[in-house]
């Protein structure tokens, strides 16, 4: 019962009883007008009419059935309907309910209707079509493990690795102007960027460098040896298996540093499995969005400064780096982990 019914029910019992008005009003701390009105509703209506009127609604256009059916189809993905891309937009569903149950909803009710059942508007993961899903399941579960055992036996420090560029041109997430006018952003057809490699261990330590230009094996090198001067022991590198990872100045660079260097490769098509791409998460969505750097000077002072201070920060780069889907809680201790 609800507070308002419960006040109901006890001025109708007192004004049977014979309560004054003013006083059942100062009992409930209400007005006076809203006693006479109760009065005036219990006379008029019965002794009953204390109750509140259930307002049932319209009826559903789907039953529970249909509703199933659907959480079915949508489950399913666009793509096993018939449609060319795996999307689900309200136009498309809309179309679903009309041919599947006929039954006509505007786009806010199909809204409403995905919502009741659990969904909401998400923005896709992007996948290369060359992405091999069954095979990179397969690599996860065996060589994984493998990998980290590996790097457990020999005491080595486990590193992962990757590269990304941040442009001149701004990195923008939104900006504010008159409702009903759609802002431009004009940017130069050709802009400078700053290529950064770095690589992270599971315990948060990052580790970067940054080059004005494309990355290649020599920049890959350098790197190596960088690593190989700011960490003590062996050191197991995974990273992807872009082209000049593979390439002979790599090779040669580990073959004669075998002793205190391997690597290994992550799956190709799966940079989710990389934790080193949470750093460009933060890095670029985070620290440097909507920045709009006047010069390539600026712009590579102020992305060397925004690693620094994740670099100054062990427990915010393990944040950054907990979004893999690499299975590492299985493996690694809690304490690490976390």
């Amino acid at each position: 019962m609800s507070a308002p019914e419960e006040r109901r029910r006890l001025a109708y019992q007192w004004l049977r009883r014979g309560v004054p008005r003013a006083e059942v009003a100062r009992r409930l701390g209400v007005s006076w007008a809203a006693v006479d009105k109760w009065e005036k509703r219990r006379q008029a209506q019965g002794p009953n009419s204390w109750k509140e009127k259930r307002h049932p609604g319209p009826v559903p256009k789907l039953t529970a059935a249909q509703k199933a059916r659907l959480k079915e189809i949508l489950e399913q993905g666009a793509e096993a309907y018939g449609y060319p891309t795996n999307l689900w937009s309200l136009k498309r569903l809309a179309e679903v309910i009309r041919k599947e149950f006929r039954a006509r909803y505007s786009l806010s009710g199909v809204w409403r209707a995905l919502r009741a059942l659990g969904f909401s508007a998400q923005v896709p993961l992007k996948r290369a079509l060359e992405r091999d899903d069954r095979y990179i399941r397969q690599r996860v579960r065996k060589t994984w493990p493998e990998i980290y055992r590996h790097a457990r036996r020999r005491r080595a420090t486990l590193v992962f690795g990757d590269e990304a560029g941040s442009q001149t041109t701004p990195n923008v997430r939104r900006t504010w102007a008159p409702e009903g006018w759609r802002p431009q952003l004009r940017v130069k057809g050709h802009w400078e960027k700053v290529s950064i490699i770095s690589g992270v261990t599971l315990e948060g330590e990052l580790y970067f460098e940054l080059h004005r230009n494309d990355i290649t094996g020599t920049e890959a090198v350098w790197f190596l040896e960088q690593l190989l001067e700011e960490i003590p022991g062996k050191i197991l590198v995974v990273w992807d298996s872009v082209g000049f990872h593979r390439g002979p100045e790599v090779a040669t660079f580990v073959w004669l540093n075998r002793d205190r260097r391997e690597l290994r490769r992550l799956p190709p098509y799966a940079p989710d499995l990389n934790r080193d791409e949470g750093i460009w998460d933060v890095l670029k969505n985070d620290r440097l969005a909507n920045y709009c750097p006047t010069s390539l000077e600026e712009l590579q002072g102020t992305a060397r400064a925004e690693m620094r201070r994740l670099k100054a920060d062990p427990r915010k780069v393990r944040t950054a780096i907990r979004q893999t889907e690499l299975p590492i809680h299985e493996l690694v201790p809690a304490e690490i982990s976390a």
